[in-house]
């Protein structure tokens, strides 16, 4: 969930839960002080009624209004003073209204009366039903302004933050742009923008400096590997050796060529991380699988192996060194981790790739066989040549899998 969905639907709740907590309780205090009033005048009607009967010695005659009753009841048992809501039949409207009574006791000439007057609450009901509406009615134009603010205003106030949050989905390392700036007048997301900026910064420093030390680090290391190259050559082809020198100088010819492969590898999977293959072509995919098997054409002739290339032409997206890596690896993985008059089967269609070689069974679990120096029972590989296949397939979101059937070994890639 988005933070300007969450903190709308926060503050949406926390404002009505806060207006009808306020409006019930402003309805309660309203009714109060209405009531209060209509006891107010009660007690006005109860003034009159003793004067009356304190001048005259008697009691006035009862009254039946529309809006107010007036009752006197001779009584032997002693009259609380006492306010009370009752429902009183009205012959004038034939149903029963709401009224306000005051019972109260007076005594005329030694006889006790129950006093009870009654003014009708209809009109203080209705009016506090009006003021009930009218404050719903508030509430509501309240909750529709503040949701148009958060839904324009408080948008408006985030753009700057999303602003700076697409600069970053659309932040590129290899091509050098530094991320635009979003002024903005609130402290924070000027905070925020400049802490991107210190961080893109370091982050353009920081692979500068990688870049230069693997191109650097391969580069000075080539050279010291290709004397020692040479001079092996000559030592290898002295006449002067012996048997067991020159099995000692092969040895240390083969550590060498692998130590020279390994940095290639090494090196070519840095440049893949720090995406400087960049240029991007269409390739025709059948007319690549045919130049690499006449590359490779002496290797499976020499393992007496069975080719076959059912063809589709297809074209792909990508960068045209990484394609040729990419199906070289999978054909030298085939070759090299076959069996003796074993079988290759390359399939080709519009959107995969399918590699399938006889060989035996992994002696790891498969799901490791793209972890890089992961080798098989064929020692002599550097273990990143799949690495760098997936390595590859990743930067260009291609699906790989790997899967066994005895005897049979399938790599797919899915484009």
């Amino acid at each position: 969930m988005k933070l300007f969905t969450k903190y709308s639907r926060v503050n949406l709740v926390a404002t009505i839960m806060v207006l009808v907590a306020g409006s019930i309780c402003y309805y309660f205090i309203v009714r109060y002080t209405l009531l209060r009033q209509l006891d107010n005048t009660l007690k006005v009607e109860e003034a009159e009624i003793i004067d009356f009967v304190k001048n005259k010695g008697q009691l006035p005659e009862p009254t039946n209004y529309k809006d107010q009753l007036i009752r006197f009841k001779a009584t032997e048992f002693p009259v609380r003073r006492r306010f009370r809501s009752i429902s009183l039949y009205d012959q004038a409207e034939k149903e029963k209204d709401l009224y306000r009574t005051l019972i109260f006791p007076i005594s005329v000439q030694g006889q006790n009366y129950e006093v009870s007057v009654s003014k009708s609450q209809a009109e203080k009901e209705d009016l506090l039903v009006l003021i009930v509406i009218i404050t719903i009615g508030v509430v509501i134009l309240l909750l529709l302004l503040q949701f148009l603010a958060n839904r324009f205003l408080l948008r408006k106030i985030w753009h700057p933050f999303y602003g700076t949050l697409g600069s970053l989905w659309e932040f590129n390392l290899t091509k050098k742009q530094p991320v635009p700036y979003h002024p903005s007048d609130i402290d924070e997301f000027n905070e925020l923008d400049n802490a991107v900026h210190q961080m893109t910064d370091k982050i353009f420093q920081d692979y500068e400096t990688l870049k230069n030390f693997a191109d650097n680090a391969s580069h000075e290391m080539q050279t010291p590997l290709a004397i020692i190259n040479s001079k092996l050559d000559l030592l290898i082809q002295d006449q002067n050796l012996e048997e067991k020198h020159v099995k000692q100088l092969q040895a240390m010819y083969d550590a060498v060529g692998r130590w020279s492969k390994l940095n290639q590898a090494v090196l070519l999977l840095t440049k893949i991380e720090n995406n400087q293959f960049i240029h991007i072509e269409r390739i025709g995919r059948s007319e690549l699988v045919d130049e690499k098997l006449i590359q490779l054409e002496e290797l499976v002739e020499a393992r007496k192996l069975k080719l076959a290339f059912d063809k589709h032409d297809t074209v792909v997206q990508m960068n045209s060194y990484l394609a040729d890596i990419l199906l070289n690896n999978l054909l030298i993985n085939a070759i090299r981790y076959n069996v003796e008059k074993g079988s290759i089967r390359i399939s080709l269609t519009a959107n995969q790739i399918k590699v399938v070689n006889t060989g035996t069974p992994l002696a790891f679990q498969p799901d490791t066989i793209f972890d890089r120096f992961k080798k098989g029972n064929y020692s002599d590989g550097t273990g990143l040549g799949l690495a760098i296949v997936k390595q590859i397939c990743d930067k260009y979101n291609f699906g790989l899998s790997y899967h066994f059937e005895e005897p049979l070994h399938i790599f797919t890639v899915r484009f």
